[in-house]
């Protein structure tokens, strides 16, 4: 995980990031207002306090399963396998390699 950026004291000493906050302002049904509000006090937090922390952890798994993998004991396995004892090229790799060289990737 990143680490924080640096705090500063901003006012009446309430710890403030160095990064610049953004404002996104969500519309929700009522009854989707009400559930927040009832959830956030009871962690005592405030709602945009709570809406912030679950929003973070639920994009923080989006992005770990979507960028990582998780392989079981014999997947780990034949993947060690096939990097150890690489198959030799055949036509189709040959040709998949030529096709990728013109591949740019943008980021």
């Amino acid at each position: 995980m990143k680490e924080s950026p640096p705090k500063h004291k901003g006012r009446r000493g309430r710890p403030r990031t160095v990064e610049e906050p953004v404002r996104i302002s969500p519309r929700f049904p009522a009854s989707t207002a009400a559930l927040l509000e009832k959830a956030s006090a009871l962690r005592g937090l405030t709602v945009t306090g709570f809406i912030l922390d679950a929003a973070r952890a639920a994009a923080e798994r989006v992005v770990a399963d979507e960028t990582r993998w998780q392989l079981d004991e014999d997947e780990t396995k034949a993947i060690l396998k096939l990097l150890a004892n690489p198959p030799k090229p055949n036509a189709a790799a040959r040709k998949a390699a030529a096709l990728a060289a013109d591949v740019v990737i943008r980021s």
